[in-house]
């Protein structure tokens, strides 16, 4: 018989084949989307009220933030936990929705955004909190 045992058994191209796809799901897990930098920084932008205008599409679509507010409580502030892009220019943004206060302590709240590029800019075009009694 020619060739080894393991040859004649498991032909060399499949030996390819084999180690593509694991290779290709390794990438795809352990690289974040192209420019979440950028959509992580346009939500940092968004805590601050003073900058939040400048992040924002012009149409955008937000859930009413002054129904958080309150004394001994703080501002509602977000954070990016994971980032899908739905296109190129379009991207999903799983968030966490948090606000501290004396009495609260911190009460966190699912939040999602939505993202679109415009002119090479990441604005958000979507917000919404979602969780008990909200």
């Amino acid at each position: 018989m020619k060739g080894s045992r393991l040859a004649r058994h498991f032909p060399s191209d499949m030996k390819a084949i084999c180690w593509i796809f694991p290779i290709l799901a390794a990438r795809a897990w352990a690289a974040e989307p192209e420019g979440s930098e950028a959509i992580r920084k346009a939500i940092a932008t968004f805590n601050d009220p003073h900058e939040r205008a400048t992040v924002l599409a012009r149409d955008a679509d937000l859930s009413p933030l002054d129904r958080f507010a309150g004394q001994e409580v703080s501002q509602v502030y977000f954070e990016a936990t994971a980032i899908r892009m739905v296109t190129p220019d379009v991207a999903f943004v799983d968030a966490t929705a948090s606000q501290f206060g004396s009495m609260i302590m911190k009460r966190t709240m699912p939040a999602v955004f939505v993202l679109k590029r415009v002119g090479g800019a990441w604005r958000i075009s979507v917000m919404r909190i979602a969780g008990r009694g909200y």
